[in-house]
């Protein structure tokens, strides 16, 4: 509990998870779109292409229902103001702002979506965090001092509930209610709510601050089997591995593998790439300007994690030697595009730090794009102090080298380029 308080006042927010069972969270949905049906929505300016209601007696509910847990979480006694539900459509977005002062502490719940994957909603102008609240999942967060906002949505429609408060010890304690004498109490069809104060703490996620460092058990892919090696001697550094035309060429992707996981981001959502820890990240373009999209370790996508797996096992076998136990969260998209005020690039760093970073082995970066299509953008590696290596540009030839080396990427002349890159952990530094 005391890493929630902290987080949320450090933070400005914090990620919860199992605040609906999924389905209380069907029911809702079915009821707002209900609500769509009667004629009981309407539209608003902050959100023109959706359907929205304010106060609805069961929305209302929830609201007053949760106010002990979600305060008890956070160590503050919350009065409800009100709520207000959308159904958000395709292609709507949310500008970046901050909210009245009957939202001093609002929650964002997300209750059912139609689309690849949830529409994330994004706080912090420094650092731009993504939260990808799934079905039952809510964002507690202070609605006055943090800036939020989302992206255009790509699915179909996805439904969600804010739940606002005010401090009863703070200054907005006058805005209980939102003006009103009371909260809506009408009877509805949604479902009975008696696991409310269920829910626990999120973990294991990119975006979750209150457990930041995941346990290795649990962070570990379950294609980790594959990284199993006996630690043996060596006289000898292990540095840049390429696979490319001249080495082992079987194990590159092919064209059309290359071309299905460039495909993936007409569905993803990217956050503005960072540098930093997780506890200090930035958004400094200077540094560092691409555009980023995470992909998990779903039915979907298993095969790509199975081609990574192959290959850093054999690489890793062969070449590198550490132990190693594999991927601790998803796989990074990255797209850097000649088209935007900063071109895109990254500046000469290194793969290894603090925190999660301090486990990283083997840096993997695979090459999508056709190099025909685009101009500049070379990976380049400094190998040990050697002539800095060059990476190769074709299509599916991938890099492996040691995370502590120095690296960079070239600034992007001409049209884009994909590139798909992770990092194979281990249980301790370089050993």
């Amino acid at each position: 509990m005391t890493n929630i308080i902290s987080t949320f006042e450090s933070n400005d927010y914090v990620i919860l998870s199992g605040a609906l069972s999924k389905e209380e969270c069907d029911g809702l949905t079915k009821h707002l779109f209900n609500l769509y049906s009667q004629g009981q929505t309407e539209k608003d300016p902050q959100c023109p292409l959706s359907d929205s209601v304010y106060g609805d007696p069961a929305f209302d509910e929830l609201l007053q229902k949760m106010a002990i847990p979600l305060g008890n979480k956070i160590d503050k006694k919350l009065l409800p103001t009100y709520t207000y539900a959308r159904i958000y459509r395709p292609g709507e977005t949310l500008k970046r702002h901050k909210d009245r002062p009957a939202c001093e502490i609002s929650a964002t719940l997300t209750l059912g979506y139609d689309g690849n994957s949830v529409w994330p909603i994004m706080f912090d102008d420094e650092k731009e965090i993504m939260a990808e609240l799934e079905v039952g999942e809510l964002a507690l967060y202070k609605g006055c001092d943090i800036t939020h906002w989302r992206t255009p949505f790509k699915g179909n429609w996805q439904t969600q509930v804010f739940l606002h408060y005010v401090d009863a010890d703070g200054p907005y304690a006058d805005q209980r209610f939102d003006g009103r004498n009371t909260l809506g109490t009408e009877k509805t069809v949604a479902p009975k709510r008696n696991s409310i104060t269920s829910f626990f703490d999120r973990k294991n996620k990119k975006h979750t601050l209150v457990n930041d460092t995941p346990k290795p058990k649990e962070a570990v892919s379950t294609l980790t089997r594959h990284f199993i090696f006996p630690k043996t001697s060596t006289t000898s550094f292990p540095g840049y591995f390429p696979i490319d035309k001249n080495n082992h060429p079987e194990l590159m992707s092919s064209k059309q593998e290359c071309e299905r996981i460039i495909g993936l981001h007409k569905d993803l959502y990217a956050t503005n790439a960072s540098v930093g820890t997780s506890k200090d990240r930035s958004i400094t373009k200077e540094i560092r300007a691409a555009d980023v999209y995470n992909i998990e370790n779903n039915d979907e996508n298993k095969w790509i994690f199975e081609k990574i797996a192959n290959v850093a096992s054999f690489a890793n076998d062969t070449h590198f030697q550490y132990e190693v136990y594999g991927i601790r969260h998803g796989i990074q998209l990255i797209h850097y595009r000649s088209d935007t005020d900063v071109k895109g690039h990254y500046n000469w760093h290194i793969d290894c730090g603090p925190g999660e970073a301090a486990t990283r082995k083997i840096s993997f970066t695979m090459q999508l794009s056709d190099p025909n299509t685009y101009k500049g953008c070379d990976l380049v590696v400094n190998d040990h102090q050697r002539e800095e290596v060059i990476a190769s540009k074709a299509q599916g030839a991938i890099s492996l080298f040691p995370s502590y080396m120095p690296h960079f990427v070239a600034p992007i002349e001409r049209g884009e380029r994909f590139a798909l890159v992770v990092w194979i952990h281990g249980s301790r530094r370089f050993s």
